[in-house]
């Protein structure tokens, strides 16, 4: 009996000294001392809601991250994006209407020792869904080659560490703006398909050209540089007879005539941040 405790004495200062080491290694990060997140949507999982909730399972444990429902969750992608040896999850959030509404990352806040979320608030771009790498770090990443933002998550903090905003050409100003206020006066006057015309020299050939603007309420596109605001379909009348559709898939916030000439004709800016539209000879391209 002597002999069985001695041994079982041994076995506990061996363990001992084994979790001591670990909790010693200074290279490993405090977050990683055995915690594994995994994150899931359930739908009513906790039997007071029918909306979808965010669960995580953590150490073996499946259990109610405490985020408010929602009609819509979907993980975009979960990792550890701060280095801290936990992870968190990237989640888009919808109403299930056409509200718009921002994502978020959900992580675990070792002090409080409970599930939090920050929001993407005040982006101006909308977010990709795939994470980059950047300078050693997972972001996020949003926009175009004419305008874009990225963030990082750091210490329960969304930071936005890059952006760039295509400037207009060199020298460029402004020598007419069309607006849909301008055309239309107030959203509440205007009804989607009314039209109005203005004119202007847009090849300098001494004759004006008539250009079209066809009104269009504000919707949900998923950008926020243009979410519920109002748009134009812009048309132009050269005065050779020949025609242009500006529109394509894209709605004109503003249509901008510029001081600055492409192959003799004026480039146009639609009221997007770094857009500028240049004749190629043919038709007007966007930059």
């Amino acid at each position: 009996m002597i002999q069985n405790k001695t041994n079982k004495m041994v076995v506990f200062l061996l363990i001992s000294l084994i979790m001591f080491s670990c909790a010693g290694d200074g290279k490993k990060s405090e977050g990683s001392k055995g915690h594994k997140i995994e994150y899931q949507v359930v739908e009513s999982a906790s039997g007071d809601v029918e909306d979808e909730e965010i669960w995580a399972t953590m150490d073996g444990k499946f259990q109610n991250t405490g985020i408010e429902p929602n009609v819509v969750y979907e993980i975009i992608d979960q990792r550890d994006y701060d280095g801290d040896g936990l992870e968190e999850a990237f989640v888009f959030q919808s109403s299930g209407g056409s509200a718009n509404m921002p994502r978020f990352i959900v992580y675990y806040n070792k002090e409080t020792e409970a599930f939090q979320k920050v929001e993407f608030q005040n982006v101006g771009v909308f977010l990709n869904d795939s994470i980059e790498e950047w300078n050693g770090k997972w972001s996020f990443y949003g926009g175009n080659d004419a305008h874009y933002e990225r963030f990082i998550f750091e210490n329960g903090r969304i930071i936005k560490v890059d952006k760039y905003m295509r400037p207009k050409p060199e020298g460029a100003e402004t020598l007419l703006t069309l607006s849909p206020s301008k055309m239309f006066g107030d959203e509440t006057e205007a009804e989607a398909g009314d039209k109005k015309t203005a004119s202007y020299d847009l090849d300098g050939d001494g004759k004006n050209e008539i250009i079209e603007c066809e009104y269009m309420h504000g919707i949900l596109w998923g950008d926020p540089e243009r979410d519920r605001k109002p748009t134009m379909h812009i048309t132009i009348y050269w005065s050779n007879g020949f025609t242009s559709d500006l529109t394509g898939e894209e709605y004109w916030l503003e249509m901008n005539v510029l001081s600055t000439k492409t192959n003799g004709v004026n480039d146009l800016s639609n009221g997007q941040i770094g857009v500028t539209y240049r004749w190629d000879g043919r038709q007007f391209k966007q930059q």
